[in-house]
């Protein structure tokens, strides 16, 4: 419909003509125009730039290139061939150096660790206790020392955790190590019990997805294995973090007390940290590096396919490969060789150049292609520096010129468009300034009554022939539907108000009908209870109830509502009622026969098919013995005093309300003195995030058993709350939260 008023109002007008017959020329084409036209003037005045500019780039390009071709055909390749080979040798030892020392670190830290352990074991009443606990996601990200045990250990063995207690003494030792030294990742004390000491900045890691720290078997590591079989210093290949993925280089220092094995210290760090140490040792991009271990296999290797690659580790030792100038190579390597060889590796001839990393027993390599070490060196760098400084030179002279004209075409362009801007601007934006001034007199009629508003737009002539004049017939029709609006915005508003006030009266009925105020029964020490109720809208159909039926006998209510809002508010008053009259009447001897009756008298008249789910439970005070039956709701839970929450599976029988003559069988049990019954609507259970998951009854009852420890009732429920809240998150709250809670606490 609107469409076809948008077509009349265009035939009726003409789409090419304006209201004055002259030719249309919209608003957008004008812009359209103005910025084509700058756009096209700039793109050729700077297209005729680039092409000159580039004419004489490819010039000075061409001249470079055959300079230092001569250059290059000028110089002897022997002479740079000795240099090159020589300072490469000087380069392979320098590195080798800087990793051994690397390596040197680590054991020397882990060694002088190993020292404090041993004393503090052969002499442990110099030291008191420190504290140490379980890794906790809250260190994440910061060193800490944390406690871990092995599958196998006996965590009760007080000795060992004595031992462990002892030696946390040592943890800022071991913070030093991992924080001041940035070598280790980690750093260890593992007792030969199963207990292990353990620093680092992952504590997050070693807790598993239902937050249980994970166990630590530092007796299978390689490095503790090593460490013992050994009895020495060991550095064990290269392995697996145990709780992560990455790669890592482990070192293990046995502990011997009074001659008997006690302890490992051991450290790591991590391979990708040594990697990028060695990346930064590549020569050039044709230089390779590869690190050797004493049994001939590759720890490191740059080259991704080939005789020296890593491989996937099946591929054994390079002292097995067919390539006989290779494995004589690398077994000098190994025997602490600092030789330079030229060899051919996957078909290619190569300078392969080795020295030894002695505080491992490794040996590291570094291979550059023949041809690389035979180009030119020191001298055509310098020719080569030279060229390349002319050639700036010209280049910048060049960027010169280009910026004078540059300036001088944006100083033009400016004045275009300042010059173009004083001559169009008032014309556009007068209309413009015409339709704000009407909108803000329209805005600022304050206290003028609506029926007799001036029409401000109605009484403004524009004639544009463009897009302002569509908006100002616009303004006229927004104006009208602007005071309709606001004529029907009160009366709704109005209602509203209405409404609102007797929803208000209407929630505080609601609650002023359930019991709250506790103690409720101060005078009775049997037992104590507490309850509460959040409904999801103003009023809402949950309810619960408990009151004396004589002095000996006290009755529980947990009843839901089908539906929500003001109906189920009326029926939830008209079934708390009956059931209270019922059981008062004195009629029953069950709360099987009180539900049967109560069922029946709601299902008289119930055209609207509405029901209600109700717990009812009757407690006899003096013994304990509590009676139950259950219209279809939730399963109770009961906590024996020492014990864990868990739900009471009665039978459960329709809600009331939905068929006559229905049938509630009981449920029959004895209270002792400590236990609590929790009794909820499925508001709790059904509690949803925002991913739509449910709480669930698991859920429920593991935020009871944290509660265990509150003393009060009303802090239970509150817990229980926060669980619920906490899961839920940002969602919307989709149903009522009722909950009662009793705790009996025995005939005094």
């Amino acid at each position: 419909m609107a469409d076809e008023k948008l077509n009349d109002r265009i035939k009726e007008e003409g789409w090419l003509k304006d209201r004055r017959g002259r030719k249309r020329v919209s608003l957008r084409t004008k812009i359209f125009l103005l910025c084509v036209s700058l756009v096209t003037v700039t793109i050729l005045i700077f297209a005729a730039m680039g092409v000159g500019q580039f004419i004489r780039f490819a010039g000075l390009i061409s001249d470079s290139a055959a300079e230092q071709d001569r250059v290059i055909a000028e110089n002897t390749t022997d002479t740079l061939r000795s240099i090159e080979t020589s300072n490469f040798r000087k380069y392979v030892d320098a590195n080798a150096k800087v990793l051994d020392g690397e390596f040197r670190t680590m054991k020397h830290d882990m060694e002088l660790l190993a020292t404090d352990v041993k004393d503090i074991l052969e002499h442990p009443e110099r030291y008191g206790e420190a504290p140490l606990a379980p890794p906790s996601k809250v260190n994440a990200g910061r060193l800490a020392a944390q406690l871990l045990f092995s599958t196998d250990a006996d965590r009760t063995d007080s000795e060992m955790l004595a031992k462990a207690a002892k030696l946390a003494n040592l943890e800022e030792s071991m913070k030093g190590i991992v924080g001041i030294s940035e070598v280790m990742t980690d750093c260890l004390i593992c007792l030969r019990g199963g207990a292990t000491i353990c620093v680092d900045s992952h504590s997050d890691q070693k807790i598993d997805e239902k937050g249980r720290v994970m166990d630590f078997n530092a007796g299978r590591r390689p490095y503790y294995v090593g460490a013992y079989l050994n009895k020495n210093t060991y550095f064990a290949p290269v392995n697996y973090d145990y709780f992560n993925d990455s790669l890592e280089i482990m070192i293990g220092v046995p502990v011997y007390v009074n001659g008997e094995f006690a302890a490992v210290c051991g450290g790591s760090r991590n391979l990708s940290d040594m990697k990028t140490m060695i990346d930064k040792m590549v020569l050039e991009n044709n230089t390779f590096i590869t690190l050797v271990n004493e049994t001939g296999n590759i720890v490191y290797s740059q080259r991704e396919g080939g005789e020296l690659a890593i491989g996937d580790g099946s591929r054994g030792s390079v002292l097995s490969s067919s390539n006989t100038e290779l494995v004589d190579f690398i077994t000098g390597a190994l025997g602490g060789s600092r030789d330079l060889g030229r060899i051919t590796i996957d078909g290619e001839p190569m300078y392969l150049a080795c020295a030894p990393l002695e505080t491992v027993g490794w040996s590291l390599l570094i291979g550059i292609p023949e041809w690389a070490i035979e180009e030119p060196g020191k001298l055509m760098v310098a020719q080569m520096d030279e060229i390349s400084r002319a050639s700036i030179d010209k280049t910048r002279d060049m960027a010169r010129q280009a910026q004078k004209l540059i300036l001088i075409i944006a100083i033009a362009l400016i004045a275009i468009a300042v010059i173009s801007s004083i001559r169009h601007s008032g014309r556009l934006v007068q209309p413009i300034i015409e339709l704000r001034r009407a909108g803000i007199q329209f805005i600022e009629r304050e206290g003028v009554e609506l029926d007799h508003a001036p029409d401000y737009f109605g009484r403004l002539e524009l004639y544009t022939g463009d897009e302002i004049e569509d908006l100002w017939v616009t303004m006229q029709d927004l104006e009208i539907n602007i005071v309709t609006s606001v004529r029907s915005l009160r009366r709704i508003t109005a209602e509203k108000e209405r409404i609102d006030t007797e929803l208000s009266v209407a929630t505080s009925i609601q609650s002023d009908m359930l019991p709250k105020i506790f103690p409720a029964f101060p005078e009775r020490k049997e037992f104590d209870l507490y309850s509460s109720m959040d409904p999801a809208k103003e009023v809402g159909g949950d309810f619960y109830d408990f009151f004396l039926i004589d002095d000996d006998h006290l009755a529980l209510v947990m009843a839901d509502v089908s539906g929500k809002g003001v109906p189920a508010a009326l029926f939830m008053v008209i079934s708390k009622t009956i059931i209270k009259n019922v059981a008062l009447s004195g009629k029953y001897t069950g709360p099987g026969e009180i539900l049967y009756d109560v069922n029946n008298k709601l299902c008289e008249s119930n055209e609207e098919d509405m029901f209600v789910t109700v717990w009812l439970g009757i407690l006899k005070i003096s013994t304990g013995r509590l009676v139950s039956a259950n219209g279809g709701h939730e399963y109770p839970a009961l906590c024996r005093r020492g014990g864990e929450y868990e739900l009471i599976r009665d039978v459960h029988g329709p809600g009331l309300g939905m068929f006559e003559d229905a049938d509630f069988e009981e449920w029959e049990g004895t209270l002792q003195s400590g236990d609590k019954l929790f009794l909820y609507t499925d508001g709790v259970p059904e509690a949803t995030d925002a991913n739509e998951e449910l709480f669930g009854s698991d859920r429920m009852l593991e935020a009871l058993n944290d509660s265990r420890k509150e003393k009060s009732l009303e802090g239970i429920l509150r817990l229980v709350r926060q669980h619920v809240d906490a899961f839920v998150g940002n969602a919307s709250q989709f149903d009522d939260l009722t909950m009662t809670i009793l705790e009996y606490k025995g005939n005094p």
